[in-house]
């Protein structure tokens, strides 16, 4: 009996995969092209804020002025 539902089950299992790859080698059809996407167009940067240029040379003036004390 164990002979006949191995046979049985290899059947079946063969037959699925038969209609798996005849159903995948049907779906060649090409999918609808795909719209362009939208351009966009970066804006300008606003200039860079010059108020932060200082705060570098206003620290190592400190930094001499301690060393200078010691």
């Amino acid at each position: 009996m164990k002979i006949l539902q191995k046979i049985l089950f290899t059947l079946v299992l063969m037959a699925g995969c038969t209609l798996a790859a005849s159903a995948q080698r049907d779906g060649d059809k090409k999918p609808p092209p795909k719209s362009k996407p939208p351009v966009v167009t970066p804006q300008p940067k606003p200039p860079p804020d010059d108020s932060k240029k200082g705060r570098h040379g206003a620290l190592a003036l400190a930094w001499i002025r301690e060393g200078q004390s010691v």
